[in-house]
């Protein structure tokens, strides 16, 4: 049982997911407000920041997740909902693929992070 629930009375999902649902629809807004913004050098440096940060975020959960999918089955009863697969075969799926994330997570933290390192050597000239 999750006792970890939102603190809005109507909403009794678990925190995490309020929050994960939060941070997709934040980085919506991100997309959206930096189409129609003038490009600005402290902007793409301050967003590759959040970049890095977000992948590293994301990175961490991978885990987390895979470490309890992994043990998910130990004490309980599971089924799956097209009754034509075991259920522990479709828990190791989750695992293999919870680990192939992980592996393309920190992968694409090294690109970030070399735009983020490179963006912070650019610069706009000031004319007098």
């Amino acid at each position: 049982m999750n006792t970890s629930t939102s603190t809005h009375p109507e909403d009794d999902r678990p925190h995490a997911r309020v929050a994960a649902e939060e941070a997709a629809e934040r980085w919506a807004d991100v997309v959206r407000l930096q189409r129609w913004a003038d490009p600005d050098h402290a902007d793409f440096y301050a967003l590759a920041a959040e970049i890095m940060a977000t992948l590293q975020a994301l990175d961490d959960l991978a885990h987390v997740l895979r470490r309890q999918v992994t043990g998910y089955g130990q004490g309980r009863t599971l089924y799956d909902d097209t009754r034509q697969v075991d259920p522990a075969t479709r828990l190791t799926e989750s695992t293999v693929e919870l680990g192939r994330l992980v592996e393309y997570l920190q992968a694409a933290q090294a690109p970030a992070n070399r735009f983020w390192s490179a963006i912070g050597h650019v610069g706009v000239e000031v004319t007098p």
